[in-house]
């Protein structure tokens, strides 16, 4: 037994401030658990037919669409892609800036991808194509993809190449864990 009246108030009010912390610890809700993003991707090649001035050419371009949801009760898929190299068919250097576009059918809705970049490429080389992304709202998370049309913009030239798939454009469906 504690001989000291005060030592025995302090032991008995640590006591109860344990007591009181330790309940206190059990009666509060668990901490909210953060949102798990809803992430998936789809990849093909897709055969499309390019102009140039009055010039056409064929472009397998090989396109690696990825998608995230956030969370599960939000509407909005971020996009992102990259496509391979455009074929070489500059008969001069290339050394510019350009801005990509990738319009899609991302199941019953339209998205619209965008980027820049700077391509470098000799005479007749393949041309890097910039990483484009936007975004799609849909809540479904199966989405079959269709590519309706891409396009490379050169504004040192006011040049544009404009492609649009030779068949159906279908890349496969991007399904959203």
């Amino acid at each position: 037994m504690l001989q000291h009246p005060s030592i025995a108030r302090r032991s008995v009010a640590v006591v109860a401030t344990a007591a009181l912390a330790l309940g206190a610890s059990t009666l509060a809700p668990a901490p909210a658990q953060a949102a798990t993003a809803l992430k998936g991707g789809v990849s093909k090649t897709v055969p499309l037919t390019c102009t140039v001035f009055d010039d056409e050419f064929e472009y397998d371009a090989t396109i690696k669409l990825s998608g995230v949801r956030a969370k599960r009760s939000d509407p909005k898929v971020a996009l992102r892609a990259t496509m391979s190299k455009m074929p070489g068919v500059s008969p001069v250097a290339i050394d510019n800036d350009v801005e990509a576009t990738l319009k899609l059918k991302v199941g019953s809705s339209r998205a619209t991808l965008k980027g820049k970049g700077h391509a470098t490429a000799g005479p007749n080389e393949p041309v890097a194509v910039p990483k484009v992304k936007g975004s799609v709202k849909n809540p479904k998370n199966s989405l079959p993809v269709t590519v309706t049309s891409m396009s490379v913009y050169i504004p040192d030239y006011a040049l544009t190449i404009s492609c649009v798939p030779t068949g159906s454009g279908a890349m496969g469906t991007l399904r959203l864990k």
